[in-house]
């Protein structure tokens, strides 16, 4: 009886001690690190997840917006390459440092495209000198408040002849008329000897021009990639994607084709033969963009499609662009993984290695305003034929 009473009162030994906490040490180890691992993906997941939705964002604005660049306007006017008023005057690759996040490099991407819902019939005084007085006709008003710096364009029926202007003040909705500076030096109403702009028996069109820039500018420590509604640096903004390294553009130009009559074999318009440079300006080293001066004119809408002037470095003559866009995590990686921003288009990666996820997303968007060869105001019809429909919504 002893003897069985003292089996039963028997312990563990030390080595079944010693036995059992391994195996559940092992056991515990094991789920834990199972879970570390589970959340380490988890964050990779989430941490690139909203890197890639931003650049996703970014480049579905950009599919959207940008396809309307010269729509209802001369292809001359349809881009702006002035860097006056531009940080550092760069168009391309400006570099600014953000504290506590590092650099970004960006290149300014500014073009107009007229307001396809908006038309309405004026009269501009000839004063040749501006402000221009505009009047719309009588019974018409603009019917929504406009802000000083807006540009409005006044064309002849037609579109030859046309003025580019910006109010010089706020306008109401139910305002009449409206004072306009000068937004382009050509086309003022004085300079054009046959022009209607201020011909009462010949109202010209009075359209607004919507004016979209596009670049990166740091906000409360963060790198943007916004769009500014108008040129000037004070202009209304909205944010397009936060955490962008880098933007670029490039510039895909006229080409002529192998059989062309005028201008076959005619040398890239930056003058860099065999360089692999194919026409599109604003994608290598160099920094080479298009231009619009007196030595670089413009094609007209009755210029031969096989003539020097469609294959020169003029904005008239860009029929696509390419952008490009990179965007980092706003954290780094858990799994300790070191890289680097790659080159994109001619800009260098801007910051050293590090352990933050970067997503680069590219694309060419064809603009198909820059080849028309339609007048982009059209006659007004005649009110004495019948069903004969007047230009009210469109052109």
């Amino acid at each position: 009886m002893s003897t069985s009473r003292t089996h039963a009162r028997r312990g563990f030994t030390l080595i079944e001690l010693l036995v059992g906490i391994t195996v559940s040490s092992v056991v515990l180890l094991a789920v834990a690190g199972t879970i570390i691992a589970v959340n380490n993906i988890f964050q990779n997941n989430t941490i690139s997840k909203t890197a890639v939705e931003g650049s996703r964002v970014g480049s579905d604005y950009l599919n959207r917006t940008l396809r309307y660049a010269g729509y209802g306007l001369d292809p001359a006017i349809a881009f702006n390459f002035d860097t006056v008023g531009l940080p550092g005057d760069r168009k391309d690759n400006y570099t600014e440092e953000v504290e506590g996040w590092g650099n970004f490099v960006t290149d300014d991407l500014a073009f107009r495209y007229r307001d396809p819902m908006f038309l309405r019939r004026g009269q501009l005084a000839d004063t040749g000198t501006p402000p221009f007085q505009l009047n719309l006709d009588a019974a018409t008003v603009f019917g929504q408040p406009l802000r000083q710096g807006q540009a409005v364009l006044v064309a002849c029926p037609g579109g030859q002849d046309y003025f580019l202007g910006r109010l010089t003040a706020d306008v109401p909705a139910d305002g009449t008329a409206a004072s306009l500076d000068t937004a382009l030096a050509a086309g003022l109403p004085g300079d054009v000897p046959k022009s209607c702009m201020a011909d009462a028996t010949r109202l010209p069109f009075v359209m607004l021009v919507h004016e979209k820039r596009l670049r990166v500018e740091a906000y409360g420590g963060r790198p943007y990639l916004v769009v500014r509604h108008g040129w000037a640096q004070n202009a209304d903004f909205d944010p397009i994607a936060v955490d962008v390294e880098s933007f670029q553009v490039s510039y895909q130009m006229n080409r002529p084709p192998a059989n062309s009559a005028c201008c076959a074999g005619l040398p890239a318009p930056d003058g860099a033969v065999g360089s692999g440079m194919a026409w599109v300006l604003g994608d290598e080293d160099a920094v080479v963009l298009p231009k619009y001066d007196a030595d670089v004119p413009p094609p007209t809408y009755s210029t031969p499609y096989d003539a020097p002037l469609r294959y020169n470095m003029n904005p008239a003559n860009i029929r696509s662009v390419g952008v490009g866009l990179t965007v980092r995590s706003v954290r780094p990686l858990p799994s300790g993984k070191k890289n680097q921003g790659r080159k994109l288009f001619n800009a260098d990666p801007v910051n050293p290695e590090d352990m933050f996820f970067r997503t680069t997303v590219e694309t060419s968007l064809r603009i198909p305003n820059m080849t028309s060869r339609a007048f982009f105001i059209p006659e007004l019809r005649s009110e004495g034929v019948a069903g004969d429909i007047k230009n009210v919504w469109g052109g």
